[in-house]
């Protein structure tokens, strides 16, 4: 009989449990969730204690094909306590699921998903950030002292150990000329560590040895194993000695979260074109500055769903400019006091916080004033006698410039406030933005033109 393609042809070994790194401890005071704690020895089944012993701090093991990517899978897995694994990723794409009604990440609400390619980077994933993501590494392995045929389960997020796991695989299978069943100790051993902004702590991290000698071990790298497919990863479940239950409840239940780790905050005012490079920046961004939904968002950018949004073309800087403007309107204007303080209120009111391209904007008010005024004051032309522009610039052209960058509402180009800028940085007086250019000389004229042509490139 001819077997059937696709099926006939698969082997795959049974899986026989899972060995963990922590037990789940019961918190003394009322009202608590227990929460996963780790040890400095392998958690095993009952079943193998008698073979392995109670608390071992290593295992004899053996791993059942060449292929690392096989018996050491290692990606970044966002969990959901009722979703399961809702994205996985490698740092640069991920493959998310998606709520097809909101276009957001799949929670405890979603009635319907699909599986989308997605962007993947750590260091501006809220999920990460709020460690409902981790970076997991799947080991799977034999374990020839154990009753069974079939192989074992490890999950670890420790770095060290991912680091030294790949290290320790590489070094045996350049000295055996391969990995796969070569008699190996896998153990837990102490390394003091000091990570950034922690004391000095002690950590037990995962280590492949070999207590046969080398020239041994050669030689068991020339006899020939036999092709062996390891079973399909069970990653759907979240190892609950790694992800904390009650952290995937709240993550998705919206609950108050964790704080957490020390980082440097930044306001709405300090968010640069860098920090939204695209529309999911900038949904990561609105959530953690105002809770915002995706769907909210859509909706104050005149768009049904994310799908919407993101067919639209709009700048993912057009849009978070956009958001910004509607939850942080400008301040009303505090009664004039001195004439100091007033010159130097009008020269701040001239680029409020919404002006494209404006950057870092100290949270003090004297800070906000020097800084307005440094971003004015020195690219200021020498003062020359004010004299008629005679023919420049081309006030056609500026009026046409002036009319576009009016219709973005933006408050620093209104008509009033140009005319309050020009007469305190040019001391010029007129009716009109345009007659008020017309009494430039040259030198202030280019200075002008070149700061609406500048705004114009930004937005």
């Amino acid at each position: 009989m001819t077997p059937i393609e696709g099926v006939s042809d698969i082997r795959r070994m049974p899986r026989l449990g899972k060995i963990r790194l922590g037990i789940k401890v019961e918190p003394e005071e009322e009202g608590k969730n227990p929460y996963p704690r780790a040890t400095d020895y392998f958690v095993v089944p009952d079943e193998i204690k008698d073979y392995v012993g109670n608390m071992p701090k290593k295992l004899n093991i053996m791993f059942p094909t060449e292929r690392a990517d096989e018996f050491a899978q290692q990606w970044l897995r966002c969990y959901s306590f009722t979703q399961g694994l809702v994205c996985k990723g490698d740092g640069r794409t991920a493959t998310r699921k998606i709520d097809v009604d909101t276009g957001d990440i799949a929670r405890h609400t979603t009635a319907e998903w699909v599986f989308k390619e997605w962007g993947c980077d750590p260091d501006t994933c809220e999920q990460y950030s709020e460690k409902q993501c981790r970076r997991v590494m799947n080991l799977l392995f034999l374990m020839p002292d154990v009753p069974g045929v079939g192989v074992w389960q490890l999950d670890t997020t420790s770095f060290y150990s991912i680091v030294n796991i790949n290290s320790c695989v590489d070094l045996i299978r350049r000295i055996c000329g391969r990995i796969s069943f070569i008699p190996l100790t896998l153990s837990l051993e102490p390394l003091e560590v000091t990570p950034p902004g922690i004391t000095k702590k002690t950590v037990h991290i995962l280590a492949i040895r070999s207590d046969i000698k080398l020239a041994e071990i050669q030689k068991l790298g020339r006899v020939p194993p036999e092709k062996i497919m390891l079973p399909l990863l069970e990653e759907e479940e979240a190892p609950e000695d790694l992800y904390p239950e009650q952290k995937l409840v709240e993550a998705e239940a919206g609950e108050e979260r964790a704080p957490a780790e020390p980082r440097e905050e930044k306001t709405p005012d300090d968010i640069t074109e860098d920090d939204v490079p695209d529309i999911n920046a900038v949904v990561r961004v609105c959530f953690h500055f105002w809770q915002m939904q995706p769907v909210e968002i859509c909706g104050q950018l005149g768009y049904k769903t994310m799908v919407d949004l993101n067919a639209s073309g709009i700048s993912s800087w057009e849009a978070w400019l956009t958001i910004k403007q509607l939850k942080q309107p400008p301040a009303p204007e505090a009664e004039p006091e001195p004439a100091l303080e007033q010159a130097e209120q009008e020269t701040a009111e001239l680029w409020p916080e919404d002006m494209p391209g404006t950057g870092e904007v100290p949270p003090a008010k004297e800070e906000a004033q020097a800084a307005a005024l440094a971003h004015i004051v020195p690219s200021q032309p020498e003062s020359k006698p004010v004299g008629e522009t005679k023919g420049f610039p081309d006030m056609v052209r500026l009026e046409e410039q002036l009319k576009t960058l009016q219709a973005k509402k933006l408050k620093a180009w209104s008509e009033s406030n140009l005319l309050s800028y020009i007469k305190t940085t040019y001391k010029v007086e007129a009716k009109t933005v345009l007659e008020a250019v017309a009494k430039l000389d040259k030198g202030a004229a280019t200075h002008f033109v070149k700061r609406v042509e500048d705004t114009l490139q930004m937005i």
